[in-house]
């Protein structure tokens, strides 16, 4: 969509899309769990969240599928070029609110499904627990979330993935946590562009934060990234429900 959509900023890597505000980037292709929530959406009443949408890649395809979705970001610039990609005939079922995890709040019992795709590893461990109970009030009971997290596979953090192993052996809560993400960075890359830490998940941890919430887990597994040539542990998913 990048060398299509004038809309979007320009990318320099193919498949990936850069944000406004230094948290990485949005792909241009969706994951499988991803995929399963938006095919999710379309058979839902009520209203789906994308948490951490970015310029849409979700909330685009969920539309056309007939789905009404709530598109949150904690940017209100990538909320603007989302609203300005959507088709006429879908903008009456799209609302799009600026927020920020773990701060953002929504009424309780507000949507059918909740999708938070590459967002939840720029959190700290207790912002995430924090973040996923929250999930289960904004829920209808019956209500599904759709998790998605980079890995310590993937990213410049794959260095540390040693690291990651051993402390998940220990029994680490949040293995993958890297205090000082900048110096892992390419000589070429600046720093000012990424965050300061990162917190890379795997299955495991995010389906013991959903079960902790008191969501009922479906489906927890590794993700190849849905660009080409990605490792098959470029992400972690789960698709967990609240029971009704």
């Amino acid at each position: 969509m990048a060398e299509t959509d004038p809309i979007l900023p320009q990318s320099s890597v193919k498949g990936l899309v850069p944000t406004l505000n230094n948290t990485g980037w949005m792909t241009e292709g969706l994951d499988e769990v991803s995929q399963a929530f938006v095919a999710y959406a379309a058979t839902t009443a009520g209203e789906c969240l994308d948490l951490g949408c970015a310029y849409g890649v979700a909330t685009l395809p969920a539309l056309a599928g007939g789905a009404r979705v709530l598109a949150c970001d904690m940017e209100p610039r990538h909320l603007e070029i989302l609203a300005q990609r959507v088709p006429p005939a879908d903008r009456a079922r799209l609302r799009c609110q600026p927020g920020m995890m773990p701060a953002v709040d929504f009424p309780p019992g507000s949507f059918d499904a909740i999708l938070c795709a590459r967002a939840l590893h720029f959190l700290k461990g207790g912002d995430i627990g924090l973040t996923v109970l929250r999930m289960h009030a904004w829920l209808k009971p019956g209500g599904r979330i759709f998790l998605v997290a980079d890995s310590p596979y993937t990213g410049p953090w794959y260095k540390q993935a040693k690291v990651y192993e051993e402390r998940k052996a220990a029994g680490c809560p949040w293995p993958g946590y890297v205090e000082d993400y900048r110096a892992l960075l390419p000589p070429t890359s600046n720093p000012a562009d990424h965050p300061t830490f990162i917190n890379p998940l795997d299955p495991d941890i995010l389906a013991r934060v959903a079960r902790a919430a008191r969501f009922e887990v479906l489906e927890a597994r590794w993700l190849k990234g849905a660009m080409a040539g990605s490792p098959e542990r470029t992400h972690a998913g789960i698709i967990a429900r609240r029971p009704a």
